[in-house]
């Protein structure tokens, strides 16, 4: 088991990650359905934001072999990272949560366009592609 703490932004995150050889946990059936899946992962975060916790398990599965438990933690904090830079970026580049679209399909389809013009506007190579801060456009 391995064990992470990360603090961002006022709140405190701790990870605690096992793993489990997918071959000795799963039922042959599943084996066969799954042939190259090696390792179950397990992570169990708590959160603490403003004198309140939260607690999620997730559980993540791999086709490699031989990792260890710190090599899954590191994998999933940096994807929280990502995770919490793109919708940084919907917030603050297309005003995401000041958007009255909220009924019918309209949030949906606004998400639809969103990414592939925020990827877009990324792959651009000028200094102005993407706003830092102030209303949002789309």
């Amino acid at each position: 088991m391995e064990e992470s703490r990360e603090y961002d932004r006022g709140r405190c995150e701790t990870r605690q990650c096992s793993i489990i050889e997918a071959g000795t946990a799963l039922l042959e059936e599943t084996r066969e359905r799954w042939p190259h899946l090696k390792t179950i992962v397990r992570v169990e975060a708590t959160g603490v934001t403003d004198c309140k916790e939260s607690k999620e398990t997730r559980y993540c599965i791999s086709d490699r072999d031989g990792c260890d438990a710190a090599y899954y933690n590191a994998l999933v904090g940096g994807h929280r990272s990502i995770e919490n830079h793109l919708h940084w970026h919907l917030d603050v580049t297309f005003g995401k949560d000041q958007s009255r679209a909220r009924r019918g399909y309209a949030p949906e389809n606004l998400s639809t366009i969103r990414k592939p013009a925020l990827q877009t506007i990324k792959e651009h190579n000028d200094k102005l592609s993407l706003k830092k801060g102030g209303q949002g456009g789309i």
